[in-house]
């Protein structure tokens, strides 16, 4: 017969989430990661249209941290399986077991950590102006009265409405419906500046091919949010893990060539912003609230 203490323990574990156990014993037991990925979050996350091949930044991180499962289960042989998630399931599938890793461009957040866990910082987004070399604009005080091109209803545009209340200043808006409307606004001469995140209009720009070097970002940034790789809440040995190999990444000068990789073209890299630097000078997983100046 079992003692109280025993029985409560025993139901406690009867009515556990199967994949409560150890996440490694659970991709041993399968013989295969899942890995999740997005379909065209560039370039961080995405399937190659011509080849079919997933890819990206994020993408090789997950890799990384796929070889080092390996090691530590003594496995060769462990299979990686990519399965597609999106920007409305991709938390909700961590948590239920549908993938090990969420491989894409996902905000660390606070809120998000009450839900799942995440590695260290691998990048950091932040809100950014777009202008023309030649148009003279330095900072936001150039902009006073100029005509921005930003995303009708969505954050970057409360951003600057907010800078506006805050600083006294009147922006002009141009309402677009993507960043690369924004940047083709800019380019078309329909705009002083183009305001998105600074890694979402690093593609269309590249786009421009030699063109692209006659633009260049304003130093002042208006938000920052760090991207981490999602894993299941209560792990820790599969967290240290994953930690193991972003720290060592970090550490080792790997994320920094990566981020060479993925953010170049023939003209040039996209500047490394402070907050990014930062990032590989001090590893850390802290979800953030969203940070606005």
């Amino acid at each position: 017969m079992l003692r109280p203490w025993a029985l409560m323990a025993a139901l406690v574990l009867a009515n556990a989430p199967a994949w409560a156990e150890d996440t490694l014993a659970h991709i041993a037991s399968a013989g295969e990661l899942r890995l999740g990925h997005r379909e065209k979050s560039l370039p961080f996350s995405y399937k190659d249209a011509s080849s079919g091949k997933v890819q990206g930044y994020t993408v090789d991180i997950c890799l990384q941290i796929y070889e080092e499962i390996k090691k530590e289960l003594k496995r060769p042989d462990l299979r990686l399986k990519y399965l597609l998630v999106d920007g409305k399931n991709r938390i909700s599938d961590v948590k239920g077991n549908v993938v090990d890793l969420e491989c894409g461009g996902t905000a660390n957040t606070a809120a998000r950590q009450k839900e799942i866990a995440f590695s260290h910082h691998i990048f950091v987004a932040s809100s950014a102006f777009l202008v023309r070399k030649s148009s003279g604009i330095k900072t936001l005080d150039d902009l006073q009265g100029k005509k921005i091109a930003v995303q009708a209803k969505t954050t970057n545009e409360n951003l600057l409405k907010a800078n506006e209340r805050t600083f006294v200043r009147k922006f002009n808006y141009v309402p677009v419906d993507s960043t690369l409307d924004a940047v083709n606004a800019l380019s078309k001469g329909e705009a002083d500046a183009a305001f998105a995140d600074d890694a979402g209009i690093w593609i269309p720009l590249t786009r421009m091919g030699k063109a692209m070097d006659e633009y260049q970002f304003l130093e002042k940034r208006l938000s920052v949010e760090p991207y981490s790789i999602g894993l299941r809440k209560d792990d820790p040995k599969f967290k240290e893990l994953v930690d193991r190999v972003t720290r060592r990444m970090i550490q080792n000068g790997e994320m920094a060539a990566l981020y060479k990789k993925w953010f170049s073209s023939d003209q040039g890299t996209l500047p490394m912003s402070v907050f990014m630097k930062e990032a590989l000078r001090r590893p850390s997983d802290i979800g953030v609230e969203q940070i606005a100046f």
